[in-house]
């Protein structure tokens, strides 16, 4: 594949990977936590870990599920067990770039920050950092098969909760 700015990678697969997560943003930022499992494949490994643990490669995360169904019961321990006062979460990435392409995979590379705001106090930083994916095609839409958060410190909000 051809190279672009945003690095390894067709057009078309930097126009679909740029809606996949417009669309992710999206669902999250608005609340819709119920389809976010809809974005991973069955199985799929979702990780938040501090960025230590990550150059060490080691395995330790603050937060991990193994496939949606995971991701499903974490979605029903925040809507119906979690008790918080009201607040909204902003998730902002850039610096997009496609890694490569390899089997069909789309390794993708981001800057993540993500604000949280209460009603009474002023916004705070939840987590600042960079995400790791893999993208794969099925049925003709994008979905995640890895997504790896990576913290740049080890110090997290309780908040955290949240997906990213």
């Amino acid at each position: 594949m051809g190279n672009t700015s945003l690095g390894a990678g067709s057009i078309e697969d930097i126009a679909a990977v740029q809606a996949f997560y417009a669309d992710y943003m999206e669902v999250l930022d608005d609340e819709r936590l119920q389809e976010w499992p809809d974005f991973f494949t069955e199985d799929c490994l979702y990780q938040i870990i501090p960025r230590e643990n990550f150059d060490r490669d080691s395995a330790l995360c603050l937060m991990q599920a193994d496939g949606r169904n995971m991701l499903l019961d974490r979605v029903q321990g925040i809507l119906k067990t979690q008790k918080y006062g009201p607040q909204r979460c902003r998730r902002f990435y850039s610096g997009l770039k496609i890694s490569r392409v390899e089997g069909g995979v789309i390794h993708t590379r981001q800057n993540v920050v993500a604000f949280r705001s209460l009603l009474d106090q002023p916004t705070s930083i939840l987590l600042c950092g960079a995400s790791y994916d893999q993208l794969c095609r099925s049925d003709s839409r994008l979905l995640l098969q890895r997504r790896v958060v990576v913290s740049d410190t080890e110090i997290i909000d309780n908040a955290l909760i949240l997906p990213l």
